[in-house]
């Protein structure tokens, strides 16, 4: 195949999607023309709509100013009369004066003393009296007029008690002269239609059309929306497009209707302008790669005798000749094409390669704002998770301070005091969980329990404590039974079931059920709440993740709870999966977990312990937590000596020899492992039985303290149950040794 074969089928290849996109941006001009020239009437209907709530309000501001008159408040209704003939001012507008009953008093399209009949329509005057409040009527047949009429009735209240309806009314030829003073194209059809799709006035064809219902398609799109545009056919049969909007004085629909055959000619003018502009274009661009391509030919010729020359070993010559056929110049080029292509592929290497790099870096880098982003977010949460239960510890205490607080009073500040601090407490509890589950210090307790059982358990939980607020909760179980730590197993139920009720609104359903497929033993929650977004659903098990949120943080959460019910699903043995149909749609969350081999695990038993009367060393640098701990043993019957440093401890632990030492391991000075470690070192201290209360409750800490030579270690805040339950264990223990 000949060189300009190949050079057509280039121009074709280039050409061909090139039309291809310019038809389809070609549609998309037609289209955007046509929603300009919309956009163009809409605002003509907007601009007629502000132009007749301008008139409304004008004559709603006047009916004020009469409602004031000192001639009306002193019953000269002939003065009023004058009055309120100078107040209508417009053509085609008047004034009347209605009593309670809807006889006229006042009508100024009348002579004053005219005898007035009774108002047409009541039913306004009523509904003006009740709502004391300004208003626009449909279309009518005036009682005086004889033709049809809309009017503006606001209420009068006097001094006296007396109280009238004002209204001004207006002819429909009002607004249809309105119409005219419009600057508009012939074509165009303004109408104005009353909240029963009643025409009113219409810029064309009124008289035949005012007081007729217009078009029911119309009708029914004006009530679906504010405005809108929809194509339908005219009284006159007419092909148009209606665009439509709402007078928010009255409530009228205001209407404007182009000819379709008009609004498409304007869209099409300008594309078929592009489309001239592109043959245009096209043409020249083929001309020049005529042009250009034979210049190409040239000099592939050149080049082909060129490489055939250097192939030889001779000096090419420039002259002219008439191959055309590109196999001969890859062949006279193989030679020199070889090293040209070593060095390519070393190029092309090279650059794959520093590619590869700035792709991983800029990964990198994303992953790194990813992981700020979550840093901040969670800060932000838990400032605010930790300020609630503070604030409200701060307010309680403050209240127990106050003189002259009643018994009642305390005793409710007590139970907030109560409450909020078991709620810190979950909140470092929570923090622990993720921290130990992430980094696989999870320790799990495993027994045989019925997964069944256990749900039912939580729920009813929830139930008792009113954490389920207002919402359906359903259960459908079966037993089950699966190797599993009862505490953890609750760990991921509660979890799942809090998660589904807060993020279901009041109402809603939440369906909990357990079943057994095969060799599993299967949870699924299934709410009717917000769902979950597409883009959210692979990272909602990821640590700190949360749907959208306000900013009053209303559902709360850290956005730990599904990671944490994740690591502990893992952590035996079972897997956990999210599904939802979208926002709106809810969420449906599925544990599995392996059934149990039939083998179950005995719990250990409990032991009863008994209070003792050991003397208990207590080293604790803060006042605060030392007094209330004191006080606590003390209750106990326990004999406390307190420090509130470790150097104090150590001479009070040689001169006591107390059996049981509480330390604080961040203490100023001698720290809590150093005391541990000298305690340990004296024979007369070596026995004393130490445990150790930290605010660090990793597994690292944990070692650390058992290594210096504690007996126990615990986390702030301590569980006042376990530390009295270890004291009494000790306290027996050191009663049986002596």
């Amino acid at each position: 195949m000949k060189v300009r074969a190949y050079l057509m089928m280039m121009a074709v290849a280039i050409l061909v999607p090139a039309i291809g996109f310019s038809a389809v941006a070609l549609s998309m001009v037609l289209r955007a023309e046509r929603e300009a020239a919309l956009r163009s009437v809409q605002e003509t209907a907007r601009a007629t709509t502000l132009m007749i709530d301008r008139e409304l309000e004008n004559a709603e501001n006047a009916l004020r100013i009469l409602a004031t008159s000192r001639s009306l408040a002193a019953g000269d209704l002939k003065s009023f009369y004058q009055e309120a003939t100078v107040a209508s001012g417009n053509e085609g507008a008047w004034t009347v004066l209605y009593a309670r009953d809807g006889q006229q008093l006042v009508n100024t399209r009348l002579p004053f003393g005219t005898k007035l009949p009774r108002r047409a329509h009541p039913e306004y005057g009523l509904k003006v009296m009740q709502t004391q409040t300004r208003h626009v009527s449909n279309l009518m047949k005036g009682t005086v007029a004889g033709q049809y009429v809309v009017s503006i009735d606001a209420p009068v209240a006097l001094d006296g008690g007396q109280r009238y309806i004002l209204g001004q009314g207006f002819v429909t030829e009002h607004f249809n002269r309105m119409f005219a003073q419009r600057r508009r194209p012939s074509s165009w059809i303004i109408g104005i239609s009353d909240r029963e799709g009643v025409t009113i006035a219409r810029s064309y064809n009124a008289a035949e059309m005012v007081g007729k219902p217009v078009a029911p398609e119309v009708v029914q799109a004006a009530r679906a929306a504010n405005e809108g545009v929809l194509q339908n056919t005219s009284r006159d049969k007419a092909d148009i497009y209606t665009v439509f909007t709402h007078s928010a004085v009255s409530g009228w629909t205001i209407a404007v209707g182009v000819p379709v055959k008009e609004i498409e000619w304007t869209a099409r003018r300008a594309v078929l302008v592009a489309a001239l502009g592109l043959l245009a274009a096209i043409l020249f661009a083929a001309s020049v790669t005529m042009i250009l391509g034979r210049r190409l030919v040239r000099s592939i010729i050149r080049a082909e005798q060129a490489a055939a020359a250097l192939g030889r070993g001779e000096v090419p010559a420039l002259t002219r000749s008439h191959v055309t056929e590109i196999d001969k110049v890859h062949a006279a080029l193989k030679k020199a094409g070889e090293i040209i292509m070593r060095e390519r592929e070393s190029r092309t290497l090279a650059e794959k390669e520093r590619a590869s790099l700035f792709v991983s870096e800029q990964e990198a880098r994303r992953l790194a704002e990813q992981q700020n982003d979550a840093k901040d977010k969670f800060l932000a949460m838990l400032g605010h998770e930790l300020r609630n239960p503070l604030s409200a510890i701060s307010g309680a205490v403050d209240v127990m301070e106050a003189a002259g607080t009643r018994t009642e009073m305390v005793d409710r500040a007590q139970m907030i005091l109560r409450r909020q601090t078991r709620h810190l407490i979950h909140i470092v509890d929570d923090l622990l969980d993720v921290s130990r589950a992430m980094t696989g210090k999870t320790i799990l307790d495993r027994r045989q329990v019925d997964l069944g059982k256990a749900v039912k358990s939580c729920a009813d939980t929830l139930r008792t404590a009113g954490r389920a607020g207002h919402h359906i909760l359903n259960l459908v179980t079966e037993s089950a039974l699966v190797d599993a730590d009862p505490i953890r197993l609750d760990q991921i139920i509660n979890n799942l079931l809090i998660n589904a009720i807060k993020y279901t609104p009041d109402g809603g359903q939440v369906d909990v059920q357990v079943h057994v497929e095969r060799d599993q033993a299967v949870l699924v929650v299934r709410d009717s709440g917000i769902g979950i977004a597409a883009d959210l659903l692979p990272i909602v098990f990821d640590a700190f993740v949360q749907g959208a949120t306000s900013i009053d943080r209303a559902q709360g959460g850290l956005g730990i709870g599904l990671t944490l019910v994740r690591k502990l699903t893992e952590l035996h043995g079972g897997t956990v999966e999210a599904a939802s149909g979208g926002p709106g749609r809810g969420s449906t969350f599925t544990v599995r977990l392996p059934l149990s081999n039939g083998q179950a695990i005995s719990p250990p038993q409990a032991t009863t312990a008994s209070r003792g009367t050991s003397d208990v060393l207590l080293i604790e640098d803060n006042d605060d937590g030392r007094l209330m701990m004191s006080t606590m043993l003390t209750m106990y019957g326990y004999r406390v000596l307190e420090a509130g440093n470790g150097t104090d401890g150590l001479r009070i632990a040689a001169a006591e020899k107390p059996d049981i030492a509480v330390v604080d391991i961040g203490l100023p000075g001698l720290d809590g492992y150093e005391i541990a470690r000298r305690l340990r070192a004296d024979p007369g201290t070596h026995g004393i039985r130490l445990i150790a209360v930290t605010g660090y409750g990793q597994e690292a800490d944990r070692e650390r303290a058992l290594d210096a030579g504690f007996d126990m270690h615990l986390v702030k805040p301590v569980d006042v149950d376990r530390l009295m339950e270890i004291i009494e264990m000790y306290a027996r223990d050191s009663g049986r040794n002596a």
